[in-house]
């Protein structure tokens, strides 16, 4: 079988979780005797073909449909949000002999795959990996941002390309990440065929001693109780309510430090990030790293060395980073919002908080550390048993299959 993995971009210094499963599934096709590729855009990377653990990464051209957008508008886009064309894309998947069409992305490159498969005459899937019936819209106004007052002409081309308005009704399967995303799926598309097949992942990486070490690289003393949060820089991500956890526990006298690992998709977020340190003092407490690749030593050794992980995102589909949590045997706290919710067993693989509430996170850090060697055996144990990528590569590929006959 011959699968495409469609993704909008796919830049390994610009890492997210939606990469990280594309990259994780299409390794994993491979290892059960499939032919997959990774196909997307040259957004944040002109590389247009390129070959990593023996897996084809292929990128093409693509503009925004908008008269007036200079470079910083189009970079902007390229982080988050962009909503692009690409017709080299079309000709490559019609003429690429693909099985199945699978994009990762919606917008007009999901429709791109969408379109492309039923050109080809095979099946086309779409997985919701978040974004489509829980951003808030005060994140969908900013992701549009360097848009306003520029002229856009999308809708006509759309027309002109015979796109359909709606890719999840033209889509042949759907797959959501979260639980919570595939029940409202299943409730407005009732005939659709939908899946729920989560995120994984690779225990054995994880549970792998690392030859680096994360508090010497950035000098973290020893002795501190170190909060780890590995997640793009990103509002969506909510890492200024951390700030506050850690401010909360300095003050009840915990020697604690905060380490924010992940790669910058919002600069003016980030400076707010470095205000509020500055203004609680805690910049001495706080470690920030710009993102580590994602087969890194080094992001190994962040996870080993923490003694809590943290996620407060204002809304998250699943949280693969969770997965890569309980497979370093870290205890993780997180908000208690779409798939996080169903995820986290609440005092049995990890302990929820409520958003934006710091006296339930604090409650939810010392819940952790006190029943620590259970809760990471629990959780140890449930990732290991059905979060693992061969197991959701083979569920996926058995989706797949269901849509052939």
């Amino acid at each position: 079988m011959k699968i495409a993995n469609v993704i909008r971009r796919f830049v390994f210094e610009e890492w997210g979780g939606t990469e990280s499963a594309v990259w994780s599934l299409s390794k994993n096709f491979l290892q059960e005797g499939e032919n997959a590729e990774i196909l997307a855009t040259t957004a944040l990377c002109k590389c247009v073909c390129e070959e990593k653990s023996k897996l084809q990464i292929k990128r093409f051209d693509y503009f925004y449909p908008h008269l007036f957008l200079d470079k910083k508008r189009i970079f902007a886009l390229d982080k988050k949000g962009g909503n692009p064309f690409s017709f080299q894309l079309y000709k490559y998947i019609i003429n690429g002999g693909f099985d199945i069409v699978h994009s990762h992305t919606l917008g007009r490159v999901g429709k791109t795959a969408v379109v492309a498969a039923r050109k080809l005459g095979v099946p086309s899937v779409l997985t919701f990996h978040g974004g489509y019936l829980d951003v808030p819209q005060s994140e969908v106004d900013m992701m549009k941002e360097p848009l306003k007052y520029r002229i856009g002409y999308g809708k006509l081309l759309e027309k002109f390309c015979s796109m359909p308005n709606d890719a999840v009704i033209e889509a042949d399967g759907i797959i959501c990440v979260g639980e919570n995303e595939y029940e409202k799926m299943r409730s407005i598309y009732p005939d659709k065929k939908i899946a729920h097949i989560p995120n994984g992942v690779d225990v054995g990486r994880f549970s792998k001693i690392p030859v680096s070490d994360f508090r010497k690289e950035f000098s973290i003393p020893k002795d501190r109780k170190l909060i780890l949060c590995v997640s793009r820089i990103d509002p969506q991500k909510n890492q200024l309510a951390l700030l506050e956890l850690l401010d909360a526990l300095l003050k009840r006298g915990e020697d604690t430090h905060l380490a924010l690992v992940g790669f910058i998709t919002d600069n003016s977020y980030l400076q707010k990030i470095n205000e509020l340190a500055k203004t609680l003092n805690l910049s001495g407490r706080l470690t920030i790293c710009n993102g580590l690749l994602p087969e890194s030593d080094l992001l190994l050794s962040a996870y080993k060395s923490a003694d809590v992980f943290a996620l407060a995102s204002i809304h998250e589909p699943f949280g693969i980073v969770a997965l890569e949590a309980w497979a370093s045997g870290i205890p993780v706290i997180a908000s208690n919002v779409g798939g996080l919710g169903r995820l986290i067993e609440n005092g049995k693989t990890g302990f929820l908080f409520q958003v934006n509430n710091t006296s339930s996170a604090v409650e939810a850090f010392y819940a952790a550390q006190s029943s620590k060697d259970e809760i990471c055996q629990n959780a140890y144990k449930l990732c290991s048993e059905k979060y693992s990528w061969q197991a959701v590569a083979k569920q996926t590929l058995d989706f797949y299959r269901s849509l052939k006959k």
